[in-house]
């Protein structure tokens, strides 16, 4: 099973992002943390310098609330405010929740990777979705 993140493994992530990249805290009274959404670069070559991918996370006692909304609206205008035309996210293929909530905000599926991640002792399919900014 995989383990929790630290504060310390999450330091190193952030260590690593370039101006175009980032972590973002939705936070909610005495600064709980609601949720978080992450930008960063889809890939090194120069080619993809205009594609980002995107990650959303909202924590359970904080769902229905809009806050997974409002995660999506930040990180798409600071993806425009970053320069990127194209926003990708990869999500376990047994999500379907976050299949919809995504499919709710423009992004549509354009493939499949099979048995890609392995969690729990099982092999799991990942869906791409993608959708362009102006």
């Amino acid at each position: 099973m995989e383990s929790e993140k630290t504060i310390e493994d999450i330091n190193k992530w952030i260590l690593k992002y370039t101006n175009r990249e980032g972590l973002y805290v939705l936070e909610g009274e005495n600064q709980a943390v609601k949720g978080w959404g992450i930008i960063k670069k889809y890939s090194d070559r120069y080619g993809y310098r205009f594609a980002c991918e995107t990650s959303i996370y909202v924590d359970l006692n904080a769902k229905r609330q809009k806050n997974g909304r409002q995660i999506n609206d930040f990180l798409t205008k600071k993806a425009k405010e970053l320069d990127y035309k194209h926003m990708t996210v990869k999500i376990f293929a047994i999500n379907t929740s976050s299949i919809n909530f995504f499919s709710k905000y423009g992004y549509t599926i354009v493939g499949k990777q099979h048995k890609i991640g392995f969690l729990n002792n099982n092999w799991i399919d990942m869906v791409i979705m993608e959708k362009t900014i102006d």
